[in-house]
């Protein structure tokens, strides 16, 4: 059981963004990267693998410098794989909806599994797990959604 809620669970976020991974259209020019403005929350993936968020400062033609937590921070432009622009607000809402309506599906489930006609106040499983779930389901969503802005691909190396 705990296998296919999680597999559901996968495919679940896959779908819901596989839409954004499609629609992009990144430029390998790096005056697009130069074009953004002061300000912008920017995620800059690395070549080493390593990803660095922070809000744009400037786009040289050598660099980014980026503002990390106060400090500026300057990438050289050979070291930058991918410039992504994080916009719009974090979605907690949304998430923490579609975290409820599973957590309140799983935990209806997991109480049908414990439901018995044969034993007194057996049915209270059904609910119960409905509502703990719910519940569970509702504050992981929250935390899931705090987290999620869309990413838009600005810049990617040749």
């Amino acid at each position: 059981m705990r296998k296919a809620i999680t597999l559901l669970l996968a495919l679940l976020l896959i779908t819901t963004h596989s839409s954004l991974a499609f629609s992009q259209t990144p430029s390998n020019e790096w005056t697009a990267v130069q074009a953004l403005r002061a300000g912008e929350k920017l995620v800059v993936k690395k070549t080493d693998g390593k990803q660095v968020k922070g809000e744009m400062i400037e786009a040289s033609d050598n660099a980014l410098t980026i503002d990390r937590d106060g400090k500026p921070l300057s990438i050289p432009r050979a070291d930058v794989r991918q410039v992504h622009v994080r916009v719009g607000k974090a979605e907690k809402g949304k998430w923490a909806a579609i975290g409820a309506g599973i957590g309140a599906g799983a935990g209806s489930g997991i109480g049908a599994i414990k439901y018995s006609p044969n034993v007194d106040d057996s049915q209270i499983w059904i609910g119960m797990g409905f509502v703990i779930g719910a519940g569970v389901g509702a504050v992981t969503g929250l935390f899931v959604g705090k987290g999620k802005r869309k990413r838009v691909l600005v810049y990617t190396a040749n």
